[in-house]
């Protein structure tokens, strides 16, 4: 008996046991006393958030805990499957929250176990408490005001809810907790960070979709808790203040219609990150590919209009097209800021994976945007064959050459912002690679587009088209490539085959 309770393995029964008893009196709950499943599923999120919580002071090592995460993720996706565990899956949606509740839970403790407890309790709590009050909240309002970012309607007194909890439980967590494990800090920097905490964990909540911000609002909350807690005087500033930037530049964005509501969203939260965290000379080039890139969607829009009825998204960039051509972007600048210890002098090996990725989404978007003032018909980039403009995989004189000199200018771009903030000089034979980098993306989006890409045709005028919508018709046939490949993972594709050829060319150079 002396075994269970001394040992990390005896633990980890009790532990385990513990969440079983928390899942089968919530089951109790709906099946005897019919409370409702939206009751009972914020009671399990709660209760075992605040235990999981517990686990930095029971056990001595992390291998427990993270297999405790991987048994529950696991569990939690086969009773999503099979209908079981109805009090924390019975919802009005789809959702894969049970899933990446663990799943979050795992990365934080690989991530903070050795590194700052706190913030690893601290950003699980936000989660566990934060999201079931501005739930709660948000359905107990007779009339409350409403909006969309995405599929998932949003209260504003559910976020205003959100905001409040994050910011108590990042302002009062992180006092404790830090003077358990740490140096004690401040009441007013904990209100400062907690203040900029909750704020990036709201964002990241009311962008959530089928459950994400069970992942989002923990993992959002543990990086921007990480870079002002750990970071330098100077970073912290820096992340306080482009952080209130970017949401002027998201704003003025989504005013001129160059970013959907959630495209702004999405752009905040990029920005904040990548802006935040990198520093000017990363900050730069995303600046250069967005200004530019949008000029050019914006100039001879009449022009273009007629291909809006084939591409699958025009004009206003919405949250999956900023993260398909920024999330890598994004991954090499948090990789670059939270591997420095770990990998010190790496610092070019990131920052040639991020400019490849900025380089390839510019390729592809002055290449689809240049090639369609083309005057002659693209050649598919199979067979060389001409196909009718804005075919997918169609390629034009005018479009790769557009393609290959926007590459070649974030190239440009990247290399003078690494001189000049970073005093790292970046040679002119890796601004030509990552130019050809750039352009060898974009061939990838448009062999994709021609090969695997959702292609549809409307029954109505004929006509192919990216888009399972057309002429009032809604589900039109699939003619070519998988459903479940449309220009978001194209695009997504072309980013990550530009940050892996920005890997390459490191090997090769450096």
């Amino acid at each position: 008996m002396n075994f269970i309770f001394t040992s990390d393995w005896g633990l980890f029964f009790l532990f385990t046991v513990g969440i079983v008893i928390i899942l089968g009196l919530a089951d109790l709950l709906l099946r005897k006393l019919n409370v409702h499943s939206h009751t009972t599923r914020r009671l399990v999120h709660m209760l075992v958030g605040c235990l999981v919580c517990v686990a930095p002071f029971i056990f001595e090592t992390q291998l427990p805990v993270l297999l405790v995460a991987v048994i529950f993720a696991i569990l939690n996706f086969v009773s999503i499957k099979n209908n079981l565990i109805k009090s924390i899956h019975e919802t009005d949606r789809i959702s894969y929250g049970t899933v990446y509740f663990p799943i979050s839970f795992f990365i934080l403790v690989c991530w903070f176990w050795y590194h700052d407890l706190a913030i690893l309790q601290t950003s699980m709590l936000i989660m566990a408490l934060g999201d079931p009050v501005a739930s709660w909240v948000g359905e107990s309002r007779k009339k409350p005001l409403t909006f969309k970012i995405l599929t998932e309607k949003k209260s504003l007194q559910g976020s205003t809810a959100m905001f409040f909890v994050s910011f108590i439980i990042a302002v009062i967590s992180m006092k404790i907790f830090r003077d358990v494990f740490y140096a004690p800090v401040t009441w007013l920097t904990a209100l400062i960070f907690g203040f900029f905490t909750a704020i990036f964990a709201t964002g990241a909540e009311t962008i959530s979709h089928k459950g994400t911000d069970n992942l989002m609002v923990p993992l959002g909350a543990g990086v921007i808790l990480d870079a002002l807690y750990n970071g330098t005087p100077e970073l912290q500033l820096h992340l306080m203040i482009w952080m209130s930037i970017t949401v002027v530049i998201a704003y003025l964005a989504y005013m001129t219609k160059t970013l959907s509501l959630s495209g702004a969203m999405g752009a905040w939260l990029l920005g904040t990150v990548v802006f935040g965290l990198g520093g000017t000379e990363w900050m730069v080039p995303v600046v250069v590919f967005f200004l530019f890139s949008s000029l050019l969607t914006k100039l001879g829009k009449k022009h273009k209009k007629k291909l809006e009825t084939i591409f699958e998204k025009t004009g206003k960039r919405d949250i999956f097209q900023v993260f398909a051509n920024g999330g890598i972007a994004m991954i090499a600048t948090m990789c670059w800021h939270f591997l420095a210890a770990v990998w010190p002098n790496l610092e070019i090996f990131w920052y040639l994976i991020f400019l490849g990725a900025i380089a390839a989404a510019t390729a592809d978007t002055w290449g689809t945007e240049i090639g369609a003032f083309s005057k002659h018909l693209p050649r598919s980039i199979l067979n060389f064959k001409r196909v009718p403009q804005g075919t997918s995989g169609g390629l034009t004189i005018i479009g790769t050459s557009g393609a290959l000199f926007g590459s070649f200018l974030i190239a440009v771009t990247g290399k003078y912002a690494l001189l000049y903030f970073a005093n790292i000089d970046m040679s002119w034979l890796a601004v030509a690679l990552i130019s050809l980098a750039g352009l060898l993306g974009a061939l990838v989006d448009s062999l994709l587009g021609a090969t695997v890409q959702a292609q549809y045709k409307c029954p109505t005028c004929n006509k192919n088209t990216e888009k399972d919508h057309h002429c009032g018709n809604k589900n039109i046939p699939l003619i070519g490539g998988h459903k479940k490949i449309n220009n978001d993972a194209v695009n997504f594709a072309n980013t990550l085959a530009g940050g892996l050829l920005g890997a390459l060319i490191y090997l090769l150079l450096y």
